[in-house]
């Protein structure tokens, strides 16, 4: 078995939040191999045993539920390409995201080994006019996966999501509609493994309670809960977040902004062959013993949305 130890902190929060208990660690892993061998819509899936715990991880070691996320990663990289295709780092539009630096993963303070992986998303800086909010969230889900294969942090204590809405166009909002929206929370809900534990959000434009109020009918009340609106109240943030977590644009010393850009494009660029690799490697769907998944079966119209729920 080939997976990074933990550090003694994420071990100990590892038993105690998802149950993972390293002895059965590699048994687990063998029997989701066992299991990926008999689905035959899956035969282009080999993934890594590191790859292979991130789900287990996600799911809280439940075999059940990591199978299902599973299949729900490698069916949506199918039915969803606009997320999870043409995904080659070098590419013009890519490359022009990556510049703009819209999901940054900031550095963690080093006195707190166990805390969860920070991460600011800066839809402020995302022209409208230029690309759509499904590239943004394509290369957010690229940094992600690199995430869920170098980070222990991420994997095990989760995400904080610090949401800088400073200079957002009103374009960018008329993006977010129903059917996108679907699209994103069935993949942080179904397949992803990311337990989100907070969502702050930061220099709120002029409208946003209206929006924000709509948006809170589709959360359940553990969700509604972990969301925080700071505005422009920074000391707010750092009171919840270590201040020494970030760049100085954001209140922190942790170097300044384009350092991390600089930093994440160039660390998505390293990954341009695995990326490469792994865009043939999803679901066929004509293969499935049982219902294929469909783009109707999965995000067809219905009468509401089902609430949104994480762990």
């Amino acid at each position: 078995m080939t997976v990074r130890p933990l550090t003694a902190p994420l071990a100990k929060k590892a038993k105690k939040e998802i149950n993972e208990v390293p002895a059965r660690v590699p048994t687990d892993i063998s029997t989701l191999r066992d299991w990926l061998k008999k689905q035959p819509h899956l035969e282009s899936v080999k993934p890594t045993d590191q790859w292979l715990v991130a789900f287990l991880r996600g799911g809280k070691f439940s075999l059940e539920r990591s199978k299902q996320k599973l299949d729900m990663y490698y069916s949506l990289k199918s039915i969803v390409p606009e997320f999870f295709a043409n995904r080659d780092p070098c590419g013009d539009a890519i490359q022009e995201i990556l510049k703009l630096g819209v999901f940054l993963p900031l550095i963690n303070n080093p006195k707190k080994q166990d805390a969860p992986r920070t991460c600011i998303v800066r839809i402020g800086a995302f022209d409208p006019a230029k690309y759509h909010l499904s590239d943004l969230i394509k290369v957010s889900f690229m940094v992600t996966e690199i995430l869920m294969l170098e980070d222990d942090n991420f994997t095990v204590a989760g995400e904080e999501v610090v949401v800088d809405l400073k200079d957002v166009k009103f374009g960018v909002l008329s993006q977010w509609t129903p059917a996108l929206a679907k699209k994103v929370m069935s993949s942080f809900e179904k397949a992803l493994p990311i337990r989100v534990k907070g969502t702050h959000i930061l220099n709120t434009p002029i409208g946003f309670e209206t929006a924000y109020t709509i948006f809170k009918t589709f959360l359940t009340d553990k969700l509604k809960k972990r969301i925080r609106v700071h505005n422009q109240n920074y000391a707010a943030m750092h009171a919840l977040i270590p201040k020494n977590t970030f760049p100085v644009e954001y209140g922190g010393d942790a170097g300044e902004l384009q350092e991390l850009i600089e930093y994440w494009k160039a660390k998505v660029e390293s990954y341009r062959e695995f990326f490469l690799q792994q865009d043939d490697v999803r679901s066929d769907e004509t293969k499935r013993l049982g219902t294929p998944k469909t783009s109707g079966l999965l995000f067809g119209v219905e009468g509401s949305f089902r609430k949104l729920d994480v762990d």
